[in-house]
């Protein structure tokens, strides 16, 4: 069967009578196409389309409708069809159809043709396997059963808007892309369980890993506007798509997104960086959203590090809601044991907007970052992350925690994970204090933050405020030293610095 090309219909928008080409077969209905000139004008926006009203009122019921309201007149009647979803180009594929000539349907142009065919009434009640029918059949049975068409057709319903959702068709994709996919990972999961009973061992090469759906659908929802993305995140999510899975998808849908938006250097003074407002807005509203996304809240999050710090940092450059940022520092908090010291040099706004006039970095974030940590009791991790030996006790105020020298007590981090903190700690402390405009009160919070058990050594502190008095020496008095360091061996150290 032949497939009408774009200018095999073009002689009928100037005027003249198309005529059916002799290799293009209609399969439902065949009628001749004489010669006679058009007795109907249609327009669509600016374009006008000299055609005939057989074709036309025999296919679309709104095309009937709108010619039965019109007046009886020698002249040739026009109706305006202004709403048409695809404008010129859309109608043109509804009047081939009309005509007779066969569409090749595909999901380049199945979701445009369904809007279409809602918008001009094409149903079964007006003709029999009518441009609806046939849209729906290889909607149900080319594009659903597949998630990676299924999220491109929903691409395209993003310029079909509103009709892409009267017709339904924005909810069936996406319930189409959650139900694939939550039932790809449980066939996934039992093909893996398959390969767990013993079998005949034989000498074979090593195992390639298994791919995952993230894979091959994931990274095709980058293509997705951020309401879109949204909606399948969030049906993906209540249908059971493990963490693991969605934490990956968030990250490709950041990377594509926020790309090009970039942050502020904190290392370069004022001037140097400026956004559009736009852009800040846009970046601002697309961290918030994929914050909300983000999987539950865990000390063994699937979430890496870099990137929840990564998102922290953007959302302090464009501006995000104390909410955002307070939901991402207890993140990296409940994780603090995996992070590095570039993931909590956060850059203070302050500098970045107005020069060198404010601190370098956010050192009120980072505190609250350490607090969540210290903080954390036996409902912020999982189960196997608690052990529960009875060494040591649980206060009830948090804050005055008692901890033994194992450091096992439910309710506290371990010994190994304060140590890797107190070690981070120090690291940042060092990097702070090279910079000027950092307040004393801020450097001896930090410093008194951690208790006195938390670190091993105190060689990494020492440095610290070596390089602080090294930096500004006014910048800590005798009096603010002391109320630090009370140990008096520890004070006569930092008093010949």
């Amino acid at each position: 069967m032949g497939v009408a090309t774009l200018g095999e219909l073009k002689p009928s928008i100037s005027g003249r009578t198309f005529r059916q080409s002799s290799s293009v077969r209609y399969a439902t209905t065949e009628w001749p196409i004489s010669d006679v000139s058009s007795d109907l004008t249609v327009e669509v926006g600016k374009s006008s389309f000299s055609l005939h009203k057989f074709p036309l009122v025999s296919r679309s019921g709104r095309i009937r409708k709108l010619l039965a309201d019109t007046k009886d007149s020698k002249t040739v009647p026009c109706i305006s069809l202004p709403d048409v979803p695809g404008g010129p180009e859309g109608f043109e594929l509804a009047a081939k159809f009309c005509y007779g000539i066969n569409l090749e349907l595909s999901p380049a142009n199945i979701a445009l043709l369904l809007c279409i065919a809602h918008h001009l009434e094409m149903t079964e009640e007006v003709a029999e396997k009518n441009l609806q029918s046939r849209t729906e059949l290889y909607l149900r049975e080319a594009i659903l059963p597949s998630i990676s068409v299924s999220i491109s057709v929903l691409h395209r319903c993003e310029s079909l808007l509103p009709v892409s959702e009267e017709v339904n068709l924005v909810s069936r994709l996406i319930n189409a892309v959650s139900n694939n996919a939550c039932r790809e990972q449980l066939t996934t999961g039992l093909s893996k369980l398959d390969h767990g009973f013993p079998v005949k061992q034989q000498p074979q090469a090593a195992p390639e890993p298994p791919e995952t759906p993230a894979d091959w659908w994931g990274k095709t929802l980058t293509v997705l506007r951020l309401d879109f993305f949204q909606r399948v995140l969030s049906a993906v999510k209540s249908r059971g798509l493990n963490q693991d899975m969605i934490s990956k998808i968030l990250i490709n849908y950041a990377q594509s997104s926020l790309q090009g938006l970039g942050l502020r250097d904190p290392h370069i003074g004022k001037g140097s960086f400026s956004e559009p407002p736009e852009a800040v807005k846009k970046q601002r509203v697309t961290v918030e959203a994929i914050v909300g996304l983000l999987p539950t809240q865990s000390r063994k999050s699937p979430v890496p590090m870099v990137f929840l710090s990564s998102l922290l940092k953007t959302a302090i450059a464009s501006f995000c809601s104390m909410t955002c940022r307070s939901d991402l520092e207890r993140r990296i908090g409940l994780q603090l044991d995996q992070a590095i010291l570039e993931d909590i040099l956060i850059p203070a706004i302050s500098h970045s907007s107005h020069g060198s006039n404010g601190p370098m970095y956010d050192t009120e974030s980072v505190l609250r970052i350490f607090s969540t940590f210290l903080n954390i009791d036996e409902d912020d991790g999982n189960e196997e992350d608690v052990e529960d030996d009875n060494h040591g006790h649980l206060s009830d105020d948090i804050n005055n925690m008692v901890f033994d020298d194992q450091m096992d007590s439910i309710g506290s981090p371990k010994q190994s994970a304060i140590l890797k903190a107190s070690k981070l700690m120090d690291s940042y402390l060092a990097e702070v204090a090279l910079h000027l405009n950092l307040p004393p009160s801020k450097f001896i919070a930090l410093a008194e933050l951690l208790p006195d058990h938390a670190r091993a050594a105190n060689d990494g502190l020492y440095r610290a405020v070596d390089i602080f008095l090294k930096v500004e020496p006014s910048n800590l008095c005798r009096s603010c030293l002391e109320v630090v360091f009370s140990d008096s061996s520890v004070w006569g150290i930092l008093t010949n610095v």
